[in-house]
């Protein structure tokens, strides 16, 4: 029973902050070989890692039920939401990908590396990695390192660490299994993984060898009672509440705008979706190019219908291992990886929207073929038309709101390939009278794959094709040259053919490339000694080479699809760098000095990129009584652009988050300052404006908002200077309880970004004291003058240029706690019901403010969802041990957030999330020495998403930290020879 529990304790005992070795009793202590701890390179002879250290081990990543590693380290309050299978399916090549992100500073900035080394990108179009390219049954542990590591590890490591920890030695075959599902029997996963492991040649060949395959289904919104048909805000109201989701005007049929204007004088005719050939003129609320909140017509249809809650994706990955001891002290190793990751992403259709404008505006003219037809739907819809006004000519025309889903949702497939091999050889020997501990090693890593998106109509060819004629009393496209290639019309009225179906669809196809080339060599020695202990030296150099190379192809570089008109991205850079460490014991068993300990890191580096780069970490520990330790640790890191930063081509993309100042909602609840600075900034901007009736082409339920956005290779590195202060407690009078507190503080300088687009337009621009004229932020927002040059109304906004600078700063603080007993029934109180351990872990990270621009004040974007940063994030676990049985009841705890960052809390109601708990209950049972099964519900109460229209689906960066999936069940067994 203690040495079980002494081995569970341990297991975790470095989770989140605890960095000494667990206290079987008051009287054992528990003997650990010399190791190297991720966050240094100086060999150590107990789990006393200079900074806090968070640690999941093997079997708690098989008991998790989750086929996602990084879905699964989600669950650690240091870690937020960044890529994952929530937030994915509406990407365009990340579907199928979960990336790790410390502190909400950005996937970029978590450097995630595999024993210690690093892991080439998984994606070209957005450089970070895919935590699930390795199968998890061979991952020994993984270990989380919050705060500047670049002094050891180099660029990207501003945030921290996560390091993967394969395993590398296996006797006999694993096979592992299992499946699960949500209660509403969809989001169906599976894994099935093996892994065997031998030894040969005398024991002097080590050979170990597994894979894995794993699969997740979708879950679509339409299937949610909770989330279908949905909410929104009513912006008729102040505050705005909710309420239930309007219906679309943008409809799978078709509206005709008949006439535009605000409610009372805009007039609109549907074709009903349940019955395509009816007509019906919408009522007041639905007449609005942009519909009222409160549109509810029959006619209508749920958009909601459209999307998609979880991505699709399966995976297959293969992992070999060999080692060969070539002397006593001497070892080659070679490490091999490959991997196959499918991603699925579910898109809504290509859409045109009543208000003009837009990607692909379609307009319906009088003298269309088709609205002057024979049958009753032309019939009726020619009677509405011209009881609006409207002539039957070619200037008299209506735009149409469509869902175009005769192409199908514009869907795509993202398939990756990614091999690693390192090969190198480590070792030790004696010199001078000390060991020296060696390494070294070359990697090579490539990236490869493409995606394809399909479903994208060509926007001239869509607008050719309805604009049909008669000539001769044959229904043609007018468009002459149009004809002559092939045009087929397209009928609005009673639906299109196939033919013309297919002239108008397309697909676009991208292709990439990355390649990753890294030589390291290390050394460490134990310098001489002091009184309190050997001085510990390490050293090392690397050179490192990275390569991106991502095309789309011609079509879809010529902007000619109703898609991200991309081009192409290429470049590359290398580095040399070389680092040192030292640890210095300077006190040891005296008293109120149990420990002293000081300890300092230094990195250099050259880029071709960007020149030269220093860093530095200096830290202290000190153990005034064997029961406290206390930390403290104070660093510089370095981040450099990424070949995407640097490199990447100006191209098209679009918002649905940006709020203009100018328009009457925005402006009605603004405070009476800024309504005195919009109204004279919109009033140079916009000819005519009034700020009682202006209503913006892009806004909340209107269309996106184009954004000019891409590279600068002038780009210089990102800096920080990082903190961390902490107290580790283990009471020998309390044997197993351990305790930890820590303080950490990130200041960010030049981090690489555009400028917020709501920053931009409200504080840069619209609410700027500074003259519109002179003001060069304002530059940046192209407004149409006339509403005919793609703003779709006089004075909208046709696109906002925005490209990359070493502009912000970021300022984080806060602090990580843990508490952890373990209590053995046997030996405190003599009987055999087993164990229990309790472990709470909780992030209260009070401050993640911004500075956009320099001399710019800060915004606070601690504990809101548009950041993805709560304020306050907890776990807490109670696990029985019984004999061959173990269950763990597992509560998680998001504390209330800030739904947007857009409007104040008196400007929306409710404007909180409110306290977000789940729960889960896990078991396993050991049959015998060969077979082991598990089981468990996640989300046991069957928790939603918080209840309002910023959060309620859980796809969002800041909402994907709330379950979406609902009550899941899973069930898995483990197979040992």
């Amino acid at each position: 029973m203690k040495n079980a529990l002494r081995a569970v304790l341990l297991g975790s005992v470095a989770a989140t902050s605890f960095a000494v070795p667990a206290i079987a009793s008051a009287q054992e202590q528990v003997a650990v070989d010399e190791i190297v701890v991720t966050g240094s390179r100086i060999r150590r002879d107990t789990f006393n890692a200079p900074v806090p250290l968070a640690t999941i081990d093997s079997e708690q990543i098989v008991a998790s039920g989750s086929v996602s590693l990084g879905d699964m380290l989600m669950d650690l309050p240091m870690i937020n939401a960044a890529s994952n299978s929530q937030n994915t399916s509406s990407t365009l090549f990340l579907a199928g990908q979960s990336r790790a992100d410390i502190r909400g500073l950005g996937p970029t900035r978590t450097l995630v590396l595999q024993d210690g080394r690093r892991i080439v990108f998984s994606d070209a179009s957005s450089p970070a990695v895919d935590m699930n390219l390795l199968p998890a049954m061979m991952v020994d542990r993984v270990e989380t390192v919050a705060g500047g590591a670049s002094a050891v590890y180099g660029s990207e490591a501003i945030a921290g660490v996560v390091n993967l920890i394969m395993k590398k030695e296996f006797d006999g075959l694993q096979i592992e299994g299992q499946v699960g599902s949500s209660q509403e029997g969809d989001g169906e996963t599976f894994r099935i993984s093996g892994m065997y492991g031998t030894k040969l040649l005398d024991d002097r060949l080590n050979i170990l060898v597994g894979g894995e395959v794993s699969r997740e289904e979708p879950i679509f919104q339409r299937d949610r009672d909770w989330g279908y048909p949905g909410i929104r805000r009513n912006t008729l109201a102040n505050p705005q509440t909710v309420i239930p989701a309007s219906r679309s005007n943008t409809a799978p049929t078709a509206t005709f705008q008949l006439l535009p204007g605000a409610v009372g004088v805009a007039r609109a005719v549907t074709l009903d979706y349940r019955n395509p050939s009816q007509v019906v003129r919408l009522s007041a609320p639905c007449s609005t190019p942009s519909v009222q909140p409160t549109c509810q017509d029959e006619a209508l249809f749920y958009s909601a219908s459209l999307n998609a809650l979880q991505a699709k994706s399966q995976r297959g990955t293969i992992r070999g291992y060999a080692d060969y001891r070539v002397a006593d002290n001497i070892k080659a190793f070679l490490d091999v990886t490959y991997s196959k990751v499918d991603g699925y992403g579910f898109f809504q259709p290509a859409f045109s929207n009543a208000q003009g404008g837009g990607t692909m505006p379609v307009a319906l003219k009088g003298d269309n073929a088709f609205l002057n037809g024979a049958g009753a739907t032309a019939e009726a819809l020619r009677a509405e038309w011209l009881a609006a006004g409207k002539t039957l000519t070619t200037g008299s025309t209506a735009q149409v709101g469509k869902f175009w889903t005769e192409f199908g949702g514009r869907d795509v497939k993202s398939e990756r390939e990614t091999l690693r091999v390192v090969a190198g050889m480590e070792g030790a020997f004696e010199a001078l009278d000390r060991k020296f501990n060696w390494d070294w090693y070359a990697q090579f890593g490539k990236t490869t794959g493409s995606t394809s998106s399909y479903n994208l109509p060509n926007v001239k060819r869509v607008q050719q094709a309805t604009d049909a004629i008669l000539v001769n009393g044959q229904v043609v496209c007018r468009d002459v040259a149009a004809r002559a290639a092939g045009c087929v019309p397209w009928d609005l009225v009673n639906g299109a053919n196939q033919a013309a179906v297919a002239w108008t669809n397309a697909s676009s196809v991208t292709d990439q490339e990355v390649k990753q080339t890294v030589v390291a060599a290390n050394i460490g020695t134990d310098l001489f000694e002091l009184p309190a202990g050997p001085v510990g030296f390490a050293m090392g150099a690397e050179y490192r080479k990275e390569e991106s190379f991502f095309a789309q192809d011609a079509l879809g570089a010529s902007g000619a699809l109703f898609f991200n008109a991309i081009g192409t991205r290429e470049g590359e850079y290398d580095t040399k760098e070389a680092y040192a460490e030292l640890r210095v014991p300077l006190l040891k068993d005296l008293p109120f000095a149990q420990e002293l300990t000081f300890e300092a890191a230094g990195r250099i580096a050259d880029y071709s990129s960007i020149g030269k780069t220093d860093q530095y970490q200096v830290r202290l520990e000190w153990a005034p009584v064997e029961d406290v330790r206390f930390r403290a640790s104070q660093g510089t890191a370095v981040r450099a652009p990424n070949i995407v930063e640097l490199y990447s081509p100006q191209s098209r993309n679009f918002t649905t988050a940006a709020i203009d100042p100018c328009d009457k909602d925005s402006y009605a609840v603004a405070s009476a300052a800024n309504k005195a600075l919009r109204l004279a900034t919109c009033s140079a901007a916009i000819a005519g404006y009034n700020p009682a009736t202006f209503v913006s082409n892009f806004g909340t339920g209107r269309p996106s908002l184009p954004l000019l956005q891409g590279g600068n290779p002038d780009l210089g590195p990102e800096t920080a200077n990082t903190y961390n202060l902490g107290v580790v407690v283990q009471p020998r009078w309390i044997p197993r309880l351990q305790f930890s507190l820590d303080f950490f503080k990130y200041n960010i300088a030049d981090q690489v970004g555009t400028i917020p687009i709501n920053t931009l337009l409200q504080d840069l621009c619209y609410q700027s004291t500074e003259a519109y004229a002179s003001n060069p932020f304002c530059s940046l927002i192209i407004r149409d003058p006339t509403g005919t040059n793609g703003g779709a109304v006089a004075g909208g906004v046709i696109e906002v240029i925005q490209t990359n600078q070493n502009v912000a700063k970021v300022k984080v603080e806060g602090y990580d706690a843990s508490v952890q007993y373990g209590l053995d029934f046997e030996e405190m109180f003599q009987k055999s019901w087993g164990q229990l351990l309790f472990r709470a872990d909780a992030t209260w990270m009070y401050r993640w403010a911004q500075q956009g621009l320099p001399g710019q004040a800060y915004t606070q974007f601690a504990n809101t969802i548009t950041n993805a940063t709560p304020e306050w994030k907890a776990q807490a676990s109670v696990q029985w041990n019984y004999n061959d049985m173990s269950l763990t009841w597992t509560t998680h705890y998001i504390g209330s957030m800030a739904s947007t960052t857009a409007f104040t809390p008196t400007q929306l109601e409710p404007y909180y999330t409110g306290d977000y708990y789940s729960h889960d209950l896990r078991a396993s049972y050991k049959v015998n020495e060969q077979v082991a099964v598990r089981g468990g519900i996640v989300n046991l109460t069957d928790e939603n998403p918080p209840y309002l229209p910023e959060t309620f689906q859980g796809v969002g960066t800041g909402s994907s930290n709330f379950d979406n999936r609902g009550r899941f069940f899973y069930v898995g067994a483990t197979l040992r020879y």
